[in-house]
């Protein structure tokens, strides 16, 4: 195999492998942001639990104006979540989307390398039958120069 080739298939595993470091490095901040939306999430939810279980107990001690307020709160906290719940399934998508260019990068890059090892391996037979012929030959050579030594021999 000539060196141009083995260089340009060296430099396209290269690029392939930058690509698919490159995507897997998008995919690890994806992963990064969705975590960072669901533990906000959870806090929201929680911080929402906490002040209805709060608020549930002492909701008749409290003057009508007072518990409007409180309900307003609530109704801005629980648009805040299904605000948060998007945002995460925005970033579950991202990372899903991703995901799948992370797998196409991961199986380009395989198939170039078992592309070079095809190469490789028909090189390394290609040099094995040149090596056995010259063996070949050099045996037949010697071979023939005996058999001359013999029939010279022997008159």
């Amino acid at each position: 195999m000539s060196a141009l080739k083995t260089d340009a298939l060296g430099v396209a595993e290269q690029m392939a492998r930058a690509r698919r470091d490159a995507v897997a490095q998008q995919l690890a901040v994806a992963r990064q942001g969705w975590v960072a939306a669901q533990v906000q999430l959870d806090q929201l939810e929680g911080y929402a639990q906490e002040t209805t279980a709060r608020w549930g107990a002492s909701e008749a001690r409290h003057a009508p104006e007072i518990m409007r307020h409180h309900y307003q709160f609530m109704e801005r906290l629980h648009h805040t979540i299904q605000m948060q719940t998007g945002i995460v399934e925005q970033h579950a998508q991202a990372v899903a989307r991703i995901s799948v260019k992370v797998r196409e990068a991961e199986q380009k890059l395989e198939a170039l390398r078992q592309v070079i090892a095809s190469r490789d391996l028909k090189a390394r037979q290609a040099e094995q039958r040149r090596e056995q012929k010259a063996a070949d030959e050099l045996a037949a050579q010697v071979h023939r120069r005996r058999q001359g030594t013999v029939c010279f021999g022997g008159q």
